[in-house]
């Protein structure tokens, strides 16, 4: 089936567990920092969902040596 083109209107979300993955944390972190204002989302429902790009942006550097 072809895929769709996407709509350039429609930021790319991430629901929470996505973002504790790409954040390397627990969803429950995820879900903890976003209702303290620590992470910036969207609540729909009892779900969260976050801008890829900002929870991209939260993660944190590698380490160096």
């Amino acid at each position: 089936m072809p895929t769709m083109p996407r709509d350039p209107r429609i930021p790319d979300l991430v629901s929470a567990t996505e973002a504790a993955e790409i954040l390397g944390i627990s969803r429950q972190a995820v879900n903890l920092r976003a209702s303290r204002g620590q992470l910036l989302g969207a609540q729909v429902g009892t779900t969260w969902v976050f801008r890829r790009a900002i929870v991209e942006a939260a993660r944190p550097a590698p380490a160096t040596e």
